[in-house]
């Protein structure tokens, strides 16, 4: 197991995003191939998996020391105190980054904040070049708005400017967009090729509050790379129609490849419903569907309880909800509530409770093929189901992680 340090000027229960990506980050390292230690200036952590150092000299230095800070920043004064406290963070990077393989900065090598902390850095690498050290660069103190501020005007001293645009040998440069690296690299005279772009994600599991059953599933079957991911929440019964979202799915299919169609709920113990779930597995098989739709009850032998159910609307791109026969329509309110667009049958009590709110269609005049073009245009012009496919698909946290920043590490 590869042993990781991340360090930054603060950590959580600090308010930040910086200090708030890098607990996430922590979070998702801890539970891949590292033992992680979270090296900071202020902050708490409680995952046993994890190990935080806190180092009061690695913070801001006007948070220690505000009179040293002045006399670096304002007056542009390098002395004996500055050395001194570059000393003892010195004897600090020795001691608790000894028997680590890899040194994860973020952000604290590019701004003014703790600049003796950058001095002693760059003496810890050139004394230790075979471990592998990782600049994750946020911001710098030089850029705002993507453009390189006037250095004559914004550095305090000729050893600061030098401190801030000289790049560290050794040091892998991630920047978190391309936006951004544009004017990095031009500011600290890099190559193209020297900075790797690695952008911010969500860890959608804890954003969304995923209850952990729920998440296994998903991840299982990749469904953050679906689209699109359609729920119906129905017991599996005649009534429910399920075939003729089963005939619509695999229309859509000629449109969307990767789609996914989630059936949550179990059949009854009567003869007639295991007979009908046999019958749709058998009309799975004849569409060549198998990949594309899952049943629940697969995974469960008990009723999903609320959260569960509220989990699955929240990750559907879609509901259907097409039954030939209901006394209310509960999954319309459901699907109001999390904001998730519904497609059901034309019944009268459908419209009762979801007025005009709902997207109909009679399934016995139109055809699923017809459904499903429907379906594909209204899908073509949803921006909202778009982004959020575009936020699963390209910005999960944990994809990220696992697919840009750990080939780096090899």
């Amino acid at each position: 197991m590869k042993k990781i340090a991340l360090l930054h000027f603060a950590y959580p229960p600090n308010i930040g995003g910086v200090e708030t990506l890098i607990h996430q980050h922590v979070q998702v390292l801890s539970n891949l191939d590292f033992e992680v230690t979270v090296i900071t200036g202020s902050g708490e952590e409680t995952n046993p998996k994890v190990k935080l150092i806190v180092i009061p000299e690695f913070q801001s230095v006007m948070n220690f020391n505000p009179f040293l800070q002045e006399k670096i920043l304002e007056k542009g004064i390098i002395d004996n105190d500055f050395y001194d406290l570059a000393d003892q963070i010195s004897q600090k990077l020795e001691k608790n980054l000894e028997n680590i393989d890899i040194i994860v900065i973020h952000n604290m090598i590019t701004i003014v904040r703790n600049l003796p902390f950058i001095y002693a850095f760059k003496n810890y690498v050139k004394k230790y070049p075979n471990k592998k050290y990782v600049g994750w660069i946020h911001d710098h103190s030089y850029i705002n708005e993507f453009q390189i501020k006037d250095l004559d005007k914004v550095a305090n001293s000729k050893f600061e400017r030098e401190i801030l645009t000289t790049p560290i040998a050794k040091v892998q440069y991630v920047a978190i967009s391309e936006s951004f690296k544009e004017p990095f690299i031009k500011l600290m005279n890099l190559k193209e090729n020297d900075v790797v772009v690695i952008p911010n994600g969500l860890n959608l599991k804890t954003f969304l509050e995923i209850d952990d059953l729920i998440w296994g599933i998903l991840e299982k079957f990749n469904l953050s790379k679906s689209f699109p991911t359609i729920l119906s929440p129905v017991n599996i019964m005649e009534r429910k129609n399920l075939e003729y979202c089963i005939d619509v799915i695999y229309h859509l299919k000629k449109f969307y490849p990767d789609i996914s169609y989630i059936i949550t709920g179990n059949p009854s113990k009567h003869h007639s419903t295991i007979e009908y779930l046999n019958h749709l597995k058998e009309r799975i098989n004849k569409l060549s569907l198998q990949k594309n739709i899952i049943f629940f009850n697969n995974f469960l032998n008990r009723a999903m309880v609320s959260s569960e159910i509220h989990d699955l609307y929240q990750f559907s791109d879609l509901i259907f909800f097409f039954s030939k026969s209901e006394n209310f329509g509960l999954p319309l309110l459901e699907a109001f509530a999390t904001k998730t667009p519904i497609f059901v049958s034309d019944l009268k009590v459908f419209k009762e409770v979801g007025r005009d709110l709902a997207n109909y269609i009679d399934y016995k005049t139109t055809s699923p093929e017809d459904a499903a073009l429907i379906i594909h245009d209204f899908l073509k012009k949803n921006k909202f189901i778009k982004a959020n496919y575009l936020t699963k698909s390209q910005f999960d946290l944990k994809t990220i992680i696992e697919n840009k920043f750990v080939p780096l590490l090899k």
